[in-house]
């Protein structure tokens, strides 16, 4: 009877503690992996950029043709569709920060994670399900924004509307690292 015991109360505490490190464990994603299936074919299917000056480009703000390559590009460049499983996940994403809210100390407190450099300053956003609204995060400075991250936390499907883009996912951090490969 001990033993049964002793052996039940074992199992259980076994199975407790893969219970609690299944749902600790943190997922590393790729920004690829942040795109449904159907955004990511159209991407890939894009046609070669070609560099003929000489024609209009579909790709320019004024065009006014109808080129199928021009509205694919515009479907994935406007796309907020999420990877619904990847909500309330603990995850651990690479990526740069843009600054959005600032504490006293002029620490970030606030960022959109991006997948490059530059992105919402010096080009135009990446579609919102490429970006990360990012919140929690300690001791981030201003001038930090040409480092590259590993920013870990759950990630949710919310939305977040800013002036410098729209985020179709927003993450609470627990750890932010320096980003190594």
């Amino acid at each position: 009877m001990l033993r049964t015991l002793s052996v039940a109360l074992y199992l259980t505490l076994v199975a407790c503690f893969s219970v609690a490190l299944s749902a600790s464990e943190v997922k590393t994603l790729e920004w690829t992996d942040l795109m449904p299936e159907e955004d990511l074919k159209l991407l890939e299917q894009m046609p070669q950029v070609q560099h003929d000056y000489s024609q209009p480009s579909p790709f320019d703000d004024d065009y006014k043709g109808d080129d199928p390559a021009a509205q694919q590009w515009q479907q994935i460049m406007n796309s907020a569709k999420v990877v619904e499983k990847y909500n309330n996940t603990k995850v651990r994403v690479p990526g740069f920060i843009v600054p959005l809210e600032f504490d006293g100390e002029q620490n970030v407190t606030s960022f959109f994670l991006v997948p490059y450099f530059g992105a919402c300053i010096h080009v135009p956003p990446p579609p919102p399900n490429q970006m990360i609204f990012v919140n929690g995060a300690k001791g981030l400075k201003a001038d930090m924004i040409y480092s590259p991250f590993w920013i870990s936390g759950t990630l949710t499907t919310d939305v977040m509307t800013h002036d410098l883009g729209q985020a179709a996912y927003s993450l609470k951090v627990d750890k932010v690292e320096e980003y190594t490969y």
